[in-house]
């Protein structure tokens, strides 16, 4: 074989080497073009901040607290309540997809928070792990309505945080300045630099955050009656060391691995590169692990014109599903829990719009779906959750499939064929 042929088969190795690379994603056993799937995550649902009501600024010069930037509407951004809760759950049962289920909302919840209280003389930090709340954020009839929720199908809460932010910087800075000390005892959480005080920024040893993790895990089964099934880090900012723990506690479903602010790469466009690689190089090296790129987003309240961000979200659905993706959408809390009641009513409404247009009947109907769906889907071929009081069993292949499930201690084992129906629910 001369010389320039071998130059030649180098060369095409290293460009199908290179292809390869760049469009490489989470490998799944199913076909997702035909299923049309929608999965709904929402970020800092429980998350006793930033602020328990709007008068705490009344007075204040609020930019003067220096907590960082972020954007204009989570000044006002504030623990729901059982209203909002109770409306947002209706909007979901609003909307039925091809299975005849209502939508099902994925909520991301913070498990902890720390309060700033008196006890007789003195000023002391306490803490309390969902469902207490601090005293500040009291919110009569939130926790049965989250029941409520839970019980109909539509609520399916998953893992977030424990404090969504480092709670040693919070100790440190809260008190620091007068302005912080006196809004702090006002149940504020924004503290002078609290926007890069990460939950799991570099500075945290791994150990500290396992311990923090493992507590948190035990509060959310406890909470929720069922183990953490996906997660999403606090502000998207998580390093490889995180990915690690996860999977040593043996949770493989990542979200929005896409998004991902890795504090251990380069700033700037070379950043950009070395995040592109490295996340590709974590799908082909980590085949256990499920990331679940956020491929749709719905932040009405965050922009100049809700309806835009509708629209725009709806062509990214159609788009994802084009290309034979899941359509995970990313909305936060913030468009649903608000001081502001028409930045709430802003939320409910493009909500709803949304999953109006997708199931409008002209069109073959998405199915809803939560991430441990999504990912025993992708893995198996064949899924199974339990949404309120019904078992739902899925298989995404063209054969018979066993599905093993495994709830309240008990195992039972269902075959179920592709030939006959897609979907079960007992």
């Amino acid at each position: 074989m001369g010389t320039w042929w071998k130059i030649f088969l180098t060369g095409m190795v290293l460009v199908l080497g290179v292809i390869g690379l760049v469009t490489v994603e989470s490998p799944s056993l199913v076909l997702w073009k035909p299923i049309r799937a929608v999965v709904l995550e929402s970020d800092d649902w429980g998350f006793a901040g930033f602020i328990p009501h709007a008068e705490v600024w009344q007075k204040e010069r609020r930019e003067e607290l220096n907590p960082g930037v972020f954007p204009e509407v989570y000044w006002e951004s504030i623990l729901e309540d059982s209203t909002m809760v109770s409306n947002l759950a209706g909007v979901m049962l609003a909307h039925k997809g091809s299975d005849g289920l209502p939508a099902v909302f994925q909520p991301n919840y913070v498990m902890s928070s720390l309060s700033y209280e008196k006890e007789g003389n003195e000023w002391i930090w306490r803490r309390y792990d969902w469902p207490n709340l601090p005293p500040t954020y009291s919110r009569p009839g939130l926790i049965a309505s989250v029941q409520r929720a839970v019980e109909a199908g539509v609520w399916y809460p998953e893992f977030h945080a424990t404090w969504h932010y480092d709670p040693a910087k919070r100790l440190q800075y809260a008190l620091s300045t007068e302005m912080a000390e006196r809004l702090t005892r006002q149940g504020v959480v924004l503290f002078p630099h609290s926007e890069k005080a990460r939950e799991l920024g570099p500075w945290r040893s791994i150990s500290d955050l396992q311990q923090e993790f493992s507590h948190s895990a035990m509060l959310f089964e406890r909470a929720f009656e069922r183990p953490v099934g996906s997660i999403i880090a606090p502000d998207y900012t998580w390093d490889s060391r995180l990915e690690t723990m996860w999977d040593d506690f043996g949770l493989f479903v990542i979200q929005a691995k896409r998004e991902q602010r890795n504090p251990t790469l380069l700033s700037g466009k070379p950043g950009r590169i070395q995040k592109f690689i490295f996340r590709k190089i974590d799908i082909l090296t980590h085949r256990n692990r499920v990331y679940l790129p956020r491929n749709c987003r719905l932040e009405p309240v965050q922009a100049p014109d809700a309806e835009v961000v509708v629209q725009n979200c709806i062509v990214e659905t159609h788009s994802a599903w084009s290309a034979g993706q899941p359509a995970v959408v990313e909305t936060h809390r913030v468009n649903f829990a608000h001081a502001d009641p028409q930045i709430v009513l802003t939320g409910l409404s493009s909500l709803s719009e949304y999953l109006s247009v997708i199931c409008d009947g002209s069109q073959p109907l998405p199915v809803f779906m939560v991430d441990t769906e999504v990912a025993q889907l992708q893995t198996r071929g064949v899924s199974w959750v339990v949404r309120g009081d019904r078992l739902i069993l899925r298989n995404g292949t063209h054969t018979r499939r066993l599905i093993v499930v495994n709830h309240l201690d008990q195992q039972r084992i269902f075959a179920i064929g592709a030939q006959s129906t897609k979907t079960c629910i007992w």
